[in-house]
């Protein structure tokens, strides 16, 4: 109990809490290998933007969540080799728009989007990740799908969570930005049983480390 309320508070401090990726978006931290190119992180909503929530006091807003996973994220693909940038660093607004243009100034090798979900239905639950579908023959629509593929067989794995598939998704985040990109749907803060698994900050870091994996494998 005591280490769910520490997480909690966690949580709703992410916004303020320092981190060690400051809002200077063009320096570099070196990584513990040599690059393997760039990868942008970006830590859905934010600021005003709460996102989705969980239920039941404490309430948990979705955009502490992402911000928090994001981070994790972006520590086990440094630990891999690769430079990150998250398109946002703590609990600001940054519009959809913008962090498209933020990714394709950069030309990164990929951009990851983190979520969570949420649905009227309470016993909806699983992990899914979206892609923006075009043209069949499109490269960037075809090696999204591939990206896809790879972190949600990695997710499923590493998780045993159901399998919601991949899907197309029409968000700004993965149909503005150049490069393949994928937008990650983590479970349901609505679905009490997954819930009680996204409350435990190993989890978090557990579906950090496993879409870590999945673009691993895809880079590889």
């Amino acid at each position: 109990m005591r280490r769910y309320l520490v997480f909690v508070v966690l949580l709703l401090l992410a916004a303020c809490s320092p981190s060690r990726y400051p809002d200077y978006p063009d320096i570099y931290y070196p990584p513990v290998k040599p690059s393997r190119g760039l990868i942008i992180v970006d830590p859905g909503h934010g600021g005003e933007d709460l996102g989705t929530k969980s239920l039941k006091p404490p309430i948990l807003p979705e955009k502490n969540m992402n911000l928090v996973t994001a981070r994790y994220l972006a520590q086990a693909l440094e630990a891999k080799g690769f430079h990150v940038l998250l398109t946002r660093h703590d609990d600001t607004f940054i519009p959809l728009k913008e962090r498209a243009e933020f990714a394709n100034e950069r030309r990164p090798l990929l951009f990851v989007s983190v979520h969570y979900n949420a649905a009227p239905n309470k016993s909806a639950k699983g992990i899914e990740v979206f892609y923006y579908k075009t043209d069949p023959k499109n490269p960037r629509s075809q090696a999204s799908k591939v990206l896809a593929e790879m972190i949600l067989a990695s997710l499923i794995t590493g998780t045993e969570a159901p399998s919601r598939g991949v899907k197309h998704g029409n968000f700004a985040v993965i149909r503005e930005t150049q490069m393949p990109a994928v937008l990650v749907e983590g479970g349901f803060l609505t679905n009490e049983e997954e819930l009680q698994k996204l409350k435990n900050p190993g989890y978090l870091k557990r579906i950090a480390d496993l879409i870590a994996d999945g673009i691993d494998r895809y880079v590889s």
